[in-house]
């Protein structure tokens, strides 16, 4: 780690001047609003670039107090004030906009509290930090760049890996609850944009011996600590590597098509506890068959043991072996019937695993199939506990571990599904973060009022773009539920003899690794050059 950081400090100004109309007594009033960009910005790094849009970009003639049914019309024709940050270095940068607001120098200041500022990213048309009215509740004055300043509003914090740049658009206006009053009649307002940056080195994971960055904010690979988990015992005690995001690159090259890369998870290999690549099979991939939808159990004598369940017979079957026979299939919901599936030349379904991909899938991996009993009040890292704790079917008579020496008479055991932690951690957070998202329960990540559905479970790689998917962790309350995520980001439990989508999922032996790209030139990982496996 480098000893020395650096600092990158700008400011550029904005100005806003309140301008009222007098009578004999004050019967209207308006203001005139500029925000000017100065003719110097400082900079003490070369290596961190911005760039702005030119003098005097943004003037806004007859501004007033707006009601909120008259921002709208205003957000969509006004010229937002405009720049970008470009990370030249050759480390992470972390970086902080703040809104500082300075001394007017007239006799009268308009105070900070009418004041409205909403910051967008360009690129991905986010509103990052909803409306924020310059209030004590986002002061960030330990965090001052300008020492004049009255105050500093932290606006939006936010990496950039090498070479990486973004844009973002400002726009400030007058707060509606603004009193039209003499006292902020001919009164004025002025700030400055400031941008402080500390530079890191980066952070780098081994994925089947490929150095992928570690990032903190965006799409892309994450950094997971179970350090706190004391009840699984020292032995749980590790780091994990999850992508997380709402399309990380995280594509592969597998069965001769594109599955996708969970992370470099913990799991269990006989008495010893490792890491491996855990890989799925999603749906939505270029024009890639789909499974289509299975009920996880037989809809009579159903129950939900995942060692006896049909659907673990179907993919360590005749989805492994790419052979035909017994499957349960249906319409999404509803109670699937016995049917036959062909995984070998049939024309509807995908083609079943060959012989190199048989050889890349660890079946020496044990399997967590322990349950929670409700999915009230279950955050992601108390599902990652319960799926491995010793809580199973309602009378806990199910094995909540899967692995060969468990599922006697059978050949093959390495095909699974997801957890409802796998896709809990694969949320980057959005504007609200992932923290904030890993304490509220998965239950709720369809709350569209409290922002979960689109900040949480909309940017979760994932999240079924319809219907439901099957998850591999039972309902220990009631012996014929399994947990499922739907498509509007919650995660529920339903009745196993129900079909819902099916998306396939196993583990990697330690050998396989990850090959120099056929690309190079290219992006790795991407749907378009995927990650290349070799044993």
């Amino acid at each position: 780690m480098k000893d020395n950081r650096k600092k990158v400090i700008m400011y550029t100004t904005l100005g806003i001047i309140a301008l009222g109309i007098v009578a004999l007594t004050i019967t209207y009033a308006y203001w005139r609003l500029t925000r000017e960009q100065t003719k110097h910005n400082e900079i003490s790094t070369g290596c961190f670039n911005i760039e702005f849009t030119g003098e005097n970009d943004i003037t806004l003639d007859k501004a007033y107090p707006m009601k909120p049914e008259e921002l709208e019309n205003f957000l969509s024709s006004a010229t937002p004030y405009h720049f970008t940050i470009e990370n030249t270095c050759d480390d992470l940068a972390t970086a902080t906009i703040n809104l500082e607001s300075l001394n007017s120098g007239v006799e009268k200041q308009l105070n900070d509290e009418y004041i409205d500022a909403i910051l967008y990213e360009i690129d991905y048309h986010n509103n990052l930090n909803s409306v924020k009215q310059l209030i004590a509740s986002i002061y960030n004055d330990e965090n001052k760049v300008l020492e004049d300043s009255l105050h500093a509003y932290k606006l939006y914090n936010f990496t950039l890996q090498k070479g990486e740049a973004k844009s973002f658009n400002l726009q400030l206006y007058m707060d509606s609850n603004t009193p039209m009053e003499t006292a902020n009649m001919n009164a004025s307002w002025k700030g400055k944009i400031t941008l402080s940056a500390e530079y890191k080195e980066e952070k780098f994971a081994n994925l089947g011996g490929k150095k992928v960055p570690v990032i903190e904010t965006g799409d892309g690979l994450y950094e997971v600590k179970h350090d706190d988990l004391e009840e699984l015992g020292s032995e749980w005690n590790k780091t994990e590597y999850r992508y997380a995001g709402a399309n990380p690159n995280n594509y592969v090259e597998f069965n001769n098509e594109i599955w996708r890369i969970i992370g470099l998870v913990n799991v269990k290999v006989g008495n010893s506890v490792e890491q491996r690549l855990k890989i799925v099979r999603t749906d939505g991939v270029k024009e890639q068959k789909t499974f289509g939808n299975y009920a996880w159990d037989r809809p009579s004598g159903y129950t939900n043991n995942w060692t006896t369940s049909k659907l673990k017979d179907m993919l360590n079957g005749i989805y492994y072996e790419s052979s035909t026979g017994e499957c349960y299939t249906g319409n999404s919901g509803r109670t699937a019937s016995e049917n036959t599936c062909d995984f070998n030349v049939g024309t509807e379904l995908p083609k079943g695993l060959d012989d190199t991909t048989r050889e890349m899938i660890d079946k020496e991996v044990i399997w967590n199939i322990g349950g929670s009993s409700t999915v009230n009040g279950v955050t992601v890292k108390m599902f990652y506990e319960r799926e491995r704790g010793t809580s199973t079917g309602n009378d806990n008579t199910y094995p909540n571990e899967w692995s060969s020496e468990t599922d006697v008479g059978e050949k093959y055991n390495g095909i699974g599904l997801i957890y409802p932690s796998d896709y809990g951690y694969a949320t980057n957070g959005g504007s609200i973060g992932r923290e904030t998202c890993f304490a509220q329960y998965l239950y709720n990540w369809d709350n569209k009022s409290g922002n979960y559905k689109s900040e949480c479970g909309g940017t979760d790689w994932l999240k079924p773009t319809s219907g439901y998917l099957w998850t591999q962790s039972p309902n220990s309350s009631y012996s014929g539920s399994a947990f499922y995520v739907d498509s509007s980001g919650s995660v529920n439990s339903y009745d196993v003899y129900n079909a819902f989508g099916v998306w396939a999922v196993g583990y990697l032996k330690s050998s396989v690794k990850i090959t120099s790209n056929p690309n190079p030139e290219q992006d790795y990982g991407t749907v378009d050059n995927p990650f290349v496996l070799s044993m």
